[in-house]
């Protein structure tokens, strides 16, 4: 299986269907991911915290990857990411980039960035036009 197709299945399976029993099959030991929150490393056995306390807010979730590179080492892929408001049953679609390193077929490093302001701004958490608030000026909160 190549590595784009067992980042797609990995993703369905963990993030899609809540299935944590998947989260290490991809990961080295020793891997890192860094971006999913501001200056903090996740392990993949972190993973088991974050991804229900996404799904507590966002059901039904559809990951398609839009773009991809691969070099010899390298993955990087753009995604989007479609589901549900478990508040509201509200469509919610944002983006994300994945840049991992791989040693053989197992993620030794991974890069994450994800449109976290348009997911709050679709889930109601965050106002509309959140970064455009913010770049005339007005604080929110």
């Amino acid at each position: 299986m190549s590595r784009l197709a067992r980042i797609e299945t990995w993703l369905h399976a963990v993030w899609g269907e809540g299935r944590l029993d998947e989260v290490d099959g991809l990961f080295d030991a020793e891997a890192q991911t860094n971006g999913l929150l501001p200056g903090l490393e996740f392990r993949p056995q972190e993973f088991r915290e974050l991804v229900p306390a996404l799904r507590a807010h966002l059901q039904d979730i559809k990951i398609t990857v839009l773009r991809h590179v691969e070099t010899e080492d390298w993955l990087w892929t753009l995604l989007k990411i479609a589901g549900k408001s478990a508040q509201s049953a509200r469509a919610v679609e944002f983006t994300g980039q994945l840049t991992m390193r791989f040693r053989g077929d197992r993620i030794v490093e991974a890069y994450n960035n994800y449109d976290v302001i348009a997911l709050f701004e679709a889930l109601e958490m965050m106002p509309r036009d959140t970064v455009a608030l913010c770049l005339s000026g007005e604080v929110l909160g």
